[in-house]
């Protein structure tokens, strides 16, 4: 989405912006008063019997994964180990093999205005192409295309002039390309943006910033999109895949589909820098095998105006 990033698999959106935890396991200790437990021990066989249960409950329950965590007899990646994650987390953004993944995602951008209820402004669709290549140490740098088109909330039909009923003012409208350099490390420590001075911490884990749920056949990951310190905006990314795909060994991607959501200043073309509030971009994303997978009108869209946003792979 707009680099939604899926959207930035997903994306998210970034304009002229210039912008292109789960704990460790502890052990549990339950201390009771030596009468309290020896009234118990001495109890009847029946007392003692649940006494008993009530404690290895307890121990067994600290040493149980954290949910969406729990393994499966099939299940080949470890979602609680920092490698095994790391590699999960690349097939469901992504590949393991060094291709372009598209993304096509749409949706709808919403105002959000101090004390009142947020606005509907205008709908937007486009492409973000997603490119994971792996390093000698094991970590990954991303790399994205991304490019987004806007619509009329009503009609659906492409825009150029935008009436804006917040200000007033009409305005020119014009695509969200993102055009930030900078690509993404992801690593079994940590992930982050490569123009972000900040190391990653030796000692961190990447199973601290990923959240996994399942149900049934499904599997869902959360995150959140790493930016530099100070960058006003926040994507928060939920992405949905097949647990077969996501843990068979010959799959090098599982094909998933997400619903990233985009929080950010206005847009520049809104002519709205000084006035309070934000956007809020949301909607759907799926990843497929080619960008000639694309509704027809956005393809033409990419090759005409943008054919170098169609790859993302690193010149």
């Amino acid at each position: 989405m707009p680099q939604f990033s899926v959207l930035s698999s997903i994306t998210s959106p970034a304009d002229d912006f210039d912008i292109t935890g789960l704990q460790d396991l502890k052990p549990v200790s339950v201390i009771l008063p030596r009468q309290n437990m020896e009234n118990m021990m001495n109890d009847s066989p029946g007392t003692r019997r649940v006494f008993c249960v009530s404690m290895a409950a307890a121990g067994m329950s600290a040493l149980l994964p954290p949910r969406g965590l729990a393994l499966s007899s099939n299940d080949i990646l470890n979602l609680a180990e920092p490698a095994d994650a790391l590699t999960a987390m690349v097939k469901m953004r992504g590949s393991l093999i060094a291709e372009d993944v598209p993304h096509w995602y749409s949706g709808t951008i919403y105002a959000v205005l101090p004390g009142a209820a947020p606005v509907r402004m205008v709908d937007f669709e486009g492409s973000e192409i997603d490119y994971y290549e792996r390093q000698p140490d094991g970590s990954y740098h991303a790399y994205g295309a991304t490019v987004s088109f806007f619509r009329d909330t009503y009609s659906g039909k492409l825009i150029d002039v935008f009436e804006n009923l917040i200000t007033g003012k009409t305005n020119k409208v014009r695509p969200n390309s993102v055009s930030v350099k900078a690509h993404y490390i992801y690593a079994a420590n940590g992930f982050k943006r490569s123009d972000d001075p900040r190391p990653l911490p030796a000692d961190g884990r990447i199973t601290d910033r990923l959240k996994w749920e399942r149900s049934g056949p499904h599997i869902w990951l959360t995150m959140r999109r790493a930016y530099p310190a100070g960058l006003p905006m926040g994507e928060h990314q939920l992405i949905r895949g097949s647990i077969a795909e996501l843990q068979n060994r010959a799959v090098a991607k599982v094909y998933t589909t997400a619903t990233p959501t985009f929080i950010a200043p206005w847009l520049s073309w809104m002519d709205m820098q000084d006035h309070p509030g934000h956007t809020v971009w949301a909607g759907p994303a799926r990843k497929l095998d080619r960008v000639e997978d694309y509704p027809r009108e956005l393809l033409d869209l990419m090759e005409k105006h943008y054919p170098e946003k169609l790859t993302a792979k690193p010149s």
